[in-house]
Order: structure tokens, then C-alpha cells, then sequence
């Protein structure tokens, strides 16, 4: 077990071992045998892992329950007492929260597991995020950092973080070490291409080709992610690029469309290029013999 981030939280080990084993050897168990292999499995599991499994899930009424009886027989355990204070900070208890991990603090750092350590200094920024303690949130990462040097979800939530207070240095910094650790990070090259837009709009104009190459990049990793398109479509825009922002934009709307940044960037383009959008919304409309492109024409009310 990892950690429990703000709504994603991983299950334990012990659910998805095995895996890809079963997935081979399904067909060839009669009912019977699944069910008795998933008893077996059921009976491996401990209160922590089903609290694990119902966090999954958020059910955090039933892993609270689950986590409480375990450490009645486990108190000084880091990683319960970190899972606990994750699952207090979910349902708003955040002063809980902050003594429960204290407690799993002070057992961790006896226990000198540098997963643990990470998991426990995630957790703590969580909390203090829920309290907008950007400083102290900043600190815990970056001692999470320490325990894993390799983290990638430190490196993305450091990058959020000082993308929100538009220190875009720092922002692209953590946004390329993510990048750097996991090469399909599609979430760390919107960062990058983000924060390169942003740098480009306060003057540094170089940073505009940086943008679109990191969401093209994105692109390349999940080309059914349909704002990968819309975000390069507004850097086409902003560089004046009003036939490769339209091909965006259709893109985009192909895939998802109420896509509310392309909507948006079309508009912008409509006025200020209204011959392009015209051309490429009736060419779109032509090859896919759907007329309804051509009310994208219309003027929003």
C-alpha cells in the first residue's frame, strides 16, 4: 500500500496480486473453484486491507470501521494510523486528521520505511491542502521527496501547487522531474505545457513552441483525451495559428462535444478569423455529412 491521495485511493496489494494469473486461468475454474479461490483470498485479508478496499471505493463510514478494529490490535502502526488519518481527512475531520498523523509521524520514523515515510509526508500535504496550508503542504512534500526521490505524484502535486500560486519556475521544475520519472505521464505534459503558456502570455514568447510540443506530446500518450487538443488549440490561437487552432478544436468536439475550452477558444476565433471557422466547420460538416457543425457557425447567444 501506497498512499491514499485526496479521491483516488489504491488498493492494497493483497487485492490485485494475482491478477493477471486469474485472468489467464478463469475460464478453465468451474464456479465452484472461483468461488472457493475467492474465499481463500477473502480470508487473507486483514481489516486494513478491507479498509483499504472500501477507501477504494469511498466508503469511508465502513473503512473507518474497518481501520479502528485493526488498530485496536495494531495502535502504533505507521501505516494504519496513516490510513486512518487519510480517511479523516476525507470526511472533513481535519483536526482529527492532523493528530493522527502526528501519532504516525512519530512510529514511522522509528520504523525508517522510506514507503512509509513518503505515504505518511503525502498524507500529511493532503491535510494540510484541506486546510489551504500551502507552506506546510509544500514542506511535507518535499520531505515525502526525500523518502522516494522517484515519486511521481510528489512531483505533480508540487508542480500544482506552484502553478496555483504562478511560480511557474518551480511549477516546471516539478512538472518535468514527474515527467522525467514516468515518460507517459500524460497529467505532467499538460503541466509543463500549461505552465509554458502561461510564461508565454507574460512576455516570453520562445515558451509558446515549448506549449505545443508538450501537448502534442500528451497527444501522442492519449490521443482520445480530448483537452489535450483543446489546450493546444489555445496556443495555436494565441500564436495566431487560426487553421491549426480550428483542426483542434473539431478534434476536440469529436471527442467530447460540450468540451467548454474548445467551445470557448471557437468563439474567439469566429471573431477574430470568422473566414477560417467558416471554411473548416463547413468542411467538416461536407466529409462527415452531419450538418450539425454548420450551428457551431451561429452566433452564442
Amino acid at each position: 500500500m501506497k498512499r491514499i491521495a485526496l479521491f483516488i485511493l489504491l488498493v492494497a496489494v493483497l487485492a490485485t496480486a494475482g491478477a493477471e494469473t486469474k485472468k489467464k486461468t478463469i475460464k478453465s475454474m468451474s464456479k465452484q473453484q472461483q468461488e472457493q479461490q475467492q474465499q481463500v483470498a477473502d480470508a487473507q485479508m486483514t481489516d486494513y486491507d478491507w479498509a483499504i478496499e472500501a477507501c477504494y471505493h469511498e466508503r469511508f463510514d465502513e473503512a473507518l470501521t474497518y481501520i479502528n478494529r485493526y488498530l485496536k490490535q495494531n495502535p502504533n502502526d505507521p501505516y494504519a494510523l496513516t490510513c486512518l488519518a487519510a480517511i479523516q481527512c476525507q470526511t472533513n475531520r481535519n483536526a482529527e486528521a492532523e493528530k493522527t498523523i502526528a501519532k504516525a509521524s512519530k512510529y514511522a520514523a522509528k520504523d525508517g520505511d522510506p514507503e512509509m515515510l513518503n505515504w505518511m509526508h503525502y498524507t500529511q500535504s493532503t491535510i494540510y491542502l484541506h486546510q489551504r496550508d500551502t507552506v506546510r503542504a509544500i514542506n511535507a512534500l518535499n520531505e515525502a521527496v526525500k523518502a522516494m526521490p522517484d515519486d511521481v505524484d510528489c512531483y505533480m502535486r508540487l508542480g500544482n501547487i506552484y502553478k496555483m500560486q504562478r511560480e511557474y519556475d518551480l511549477a516546471m521544475v516539478n512538472y518535468g522531474l514527474a515527467v522525467q520519472y514516468d515518460r507517459n505521464n500524460v497529467e505532467g505534459y499538460l503541466g509543463l505545457g500549461t505552465v509554458a503558456g502561461s510564461l508565454a502570455n507574460l512576455g516570453d514568447y520562445d515558451k509558446r513552441d515549448d506549449a505545443i510540443k508538450a501537448f502534442t506530446m500528451a497527444i501522442k500518450l492519449d490521443p482520445d483525451f480530448a483537452e489535450c487538443y483543446a489546450l493546444r488549440a489555445v496556443e495555436y490561437y494565441n500564436d495566431e495559428e487560426y487553421d491549426k487552432a480550428m483542426e483542434d478544436i473539431i478534434t476536440t468536439l469529436e471527442l467530447e462535444r460540450d468540451n467548454a475550452r474548445a467551445l470557448w477558444v471557437l468563439e474567439y476565433v469566429k471573431y477574430q478569423a470568422p473566414e477560417v471557422a467558416e471554411k473548416s466547420l463547413r468542411n467538416k460538416a461536407k466529409k462527415s455529412k452531419d450538418n450539425s457543425w454548420l450551428d457551431l457557425l451561429k452566433e452564442k447567444k
